[in-house]
């Protein structure tokens, strides 16, 4: 166990972290319209950067404080402690300032007048900063900036006016939880008003996969824009007013899972006209992924009133004659013939079955569905399975 002191600086640095990625995909979007050739990294360069060619163009240092804002003073140790990480970009490429753009993105405030209020965007004046900067590097006193303030004071004028000119402050910047607000407006376009917040969820749960594949080695370190692009106008088709968006399509259940599905009642009825071990396995897969799209459309009021009721009906009418015409072959028949007729019937759901729900025509929701209404027992594969529900564990509802 953490002591507090550790556990709230674990919890801000997660936050921080969190931060990064949130505000790297909210400049990302709004690279898109002028910039979108470049690439977003996070932790390569620097915090967040944008690179062309493999070279950085734009260094952002994030500084995240949810507690409380701040103040970002001539003295104040977020400024020098991002100071020294210029300089050291600095002391690896003397010509950096001249090819890239450094900024600090923070939550603080810049007090007028202070050094960092005159590197903002307007009104700038980087020789008056430079000086309120000297003055800082020489009266503090603070063991936490004494060598970034060391270092700074020991470089030439030109060389600091160099730096700062290629510097940008962008103080009073939103938290973590505005930036979000700030992408669902960059976002207000890309599905209807009350969608959009559903809309930003699946932008950012694909982002922040793109973040940890990008940074875990899995795929390149840095992340096109024009992905970006490409994921939200794939999201603004699935969120059109007559669309429903399609989240489980690819997600593979845990072996854990398997192992609790393996027991329900839609996976006896496969056994039960001997399926083999592989298929089931299949049947499990496309339960689950039905199972959970269904419930998240249903959690997040996509579907109308009585639109799943209506789907489960077609499907149970285009399995009714079916099913009736191998009850009509088995009355006579023996046991083998009752399961091989059992397996015609599913290998047509299994394998032909393809009905849309809406705009949604995907294979795992109609394959997913049947097992559903199998675990109810509304649909089955044996001429006879009617008489084992009796014997059955409640199957899920």
């Amino acid at each position: 166990m953490g002591t507090p002191d550790n556990t709230h600086g674990a919890a801000a640095s997660a936050l921080g972290y969190l931060f990064q990625c949130r505000y790297a995909l909210l400049v990302g979007l709004r690279a898109l319209p002028d910039t979108p050739q470049l690439l977003v990294s996070i932790e390569k360069f620097d915090d967040v950067a944008f690179e062309a060619n493999g070279e950085p163009t734009d260094l952002i240092q994030t500084k995240h404080h949810i507690d409380k804002t701040g103040d970002l003073f001539d003295s104040s140790v977020d400024l020098w402690k991002t100071i020294a990480v210029w300089l050291s970009k600095l002391a690896q490429d003397i010509d950096a300032p001249f090819r890239m753009r450094f900024a600090l993105l923070t939550t603080a405030n810049a007090p007028n007048k202070s050094a960092a209020s005159l590197l903002r965007m307007r009104d700038r004046d980087e020789v008056a900063a430079d000086k309120l900067l000297m003055a800082s590097a020489k009266a503090s006193e603070n063991k936490a900036t004494e060598k970034a303030r060391a270092a700074y004071a020991a470089l030439p004028e030109h060389v600091r006016l160099t730096l700062l000119r290629s510097v940008m402050i962008l103080d009073g910047s939103p938290n973590i939880i505005d930036v979000r607000e700030e992408i669902e407006r960059e976002l207000h376009h890309a599905a209807p008003r009350d969608q959009i917040e559903k809309l930003v969820e699946r932008l950012e749960g694909w982002w922040f996969g793109a973040v940890i594949r990008a940074m875990s080695g899995a795929s390149p370190s840095a992340i096109p824009v024009s992905a970006i692009e490409q994921r939200v106008d794939e999201l603004r088709e699935e969120f059109k007013r007559d669309a429903l968006p399609v989240d489980f399509k690819t997600v593979v259940p845990s072996q854990s899972v398997i192992a609790e599905l393996d027991k329900r009642p839609f996976v006896r009825q496969l056994r039960r006209i001997e399926i083999g071990d592989r298929r089931v396995e299949f049947a499990i897969r496309d339960y689950y992924r039905a199972s959970e799209q269904r419930s998240r459309w249903a959690r997040e009021d996509l579907l109308l009133d009585g639109e799943l009721e209506h789907y489960e009906q077609e499907l149970t009418e285009a399995w009714e004659p079916r099913h009736a015409a191998i009850v009509e072959e088995a009355e006579s028949g023996s046991d083998e013939e009752k399961v091989a007729l059992g397996q015609s019937v599913f290998k047509w759901a299994e394998q032909d079955a393809n009905f849309p729900l809406r705009t949604v025509r995907e294979r795992f929701l109609t394959h997913g569905s049947y097992h559903i209404l199998a675990n109810r027992f509304a649909v089955g594969w044996h001429p006879d399975f009617k008489a084992d529900e009796d014997q059955s564990e409640n199957g899920d509802k």
